[in-house]
């Protein structure tokens, strides 16, 4: 059926700033996981592989870089053992390692959860008005871990394994439904793959809900080091490498609630609506804990 198509660009700007197709993949993603795959496949030689579009060297490189940091490659880029196994989960490498190193916090059964929020959109939904704000703050403190995003969504995939949450309780307390429902697929999937590596533990219950919060927000910076900003003179956060400006978003707890940290790490970067870096999935975290988890990366 004939119509209008209204387009929010003039012609000018289509024939002249705008690609005729759009970029392949390869050419536009961080390639660690793609790159990772290829060790693991048996491809010492990237650059020498047959592929249709040819990426970058900056792109190799800094994709094969993140894999050195993360203990993945050797200075030869050779796979290491940990390598081998981060290969192993459908996951980012970023997120396998995490995985891996949540075998040795004992705290598995938690860091699945993270694992799992981190494959879905968001589990919450923002308020909007001041009655839905206010109703939105009251149904956060079961579950509110002020110092970060990821223990916060833990606390609520736990809380629904022990209430089921059904498709009302979920609407008044905010919490996407569908994506509740696929985090828990997720979860249950990455375990199987986890299995292979150790026993799924939880905390003991007469542990502090501050240790428990701690030891979390630690081994997600194990996988995550990379992605760690500093609070500046200004109020506002640079990353540690290249010393970007970002902000945190809206919706993080520490944004909403007023939690402000020295330090932090986050999940994933997007453009923000208002222009510049923002950031989603933020946890605050200790100084310290960069230098022994990850000393050779900010020697």
């Amino acid at each position: 059926k004939a119509g209008k198509c209204y387009r929010l660009y003039t012609e000018k700007d289509m024939s002249k700033n705008m690609e005729k197709n759009t970029l392949p993949e390869v050419l536009r993603t961080n390639l660690s996981s793609f790159l990772l795959t290829l060790k693991a496949l048996g491809i010492q030689n990237i650059l020498a592989f047959d592929l249709m579009s040819i990426p970058s060297v900056p792109a190799l490189c800094q994709g094969l870089e993140s894999l050195y940091v993360l203990g993945a490659i050797d200075e030869k880029t050779n796979l290491t053992s940990i390598g081998h196994s981060m290969a192993e989960f459908p996951t980012e490498p970023q997120v396998s390692k995490m995985l891996l190193e949540s075998i040795n916090y004992n705290c598995s059964k938690e860091i699945l959860c993270v694992a799992a929020t981190l494959q879905v959109r968001s589990l919450f939904y923002q308020p909007r008005t001041p009655k839905q704000q206010l109703d939105y703050d009251s149904s956060m403190q079961e579950i509110l871990d002020s110092k970060s995003d990821h223990v916060t969504c833990v606390n609520l995939l736990l809380m629904n394994d022990l209430t089921p949450l059904n498709e009302d309780d979920c609407k008044e307390r905010f919490v996407n439904y569908l994506a509740l429902k696929r985090a828990n697929e997720v979860r249950k999937q990455l375990s199987n793959f986890l299995r292979r590596y150790g026993r799924i533990e939880s905390f003991e219950a007469s542990t502090s809900d501050d240790d428990t919060s701690s030891c979390i927000r630690k081994c997600v910076t194990a996988g995550f080091f990379s992605n760690s900003a500093k609070l500046g003179n200004d109020g506002r956060y640079y990353s540690l490498r290249g010393r970007h400006m970002v902000k945190v978003s809206a919706s993080s707890v520490l944004e909403r609630f007023g939690w402000s940290s020295e330090y932090i790490v986050f999940g994933e970067t997007y453009d923000g609506a208002k222009g510049g870096i923002e950031v989603r999935f933020v946890s605050s975290i200790e100084g310290k804990w960069l230098q022994e988890i990850a000393p050779h990366f900010f020697h």
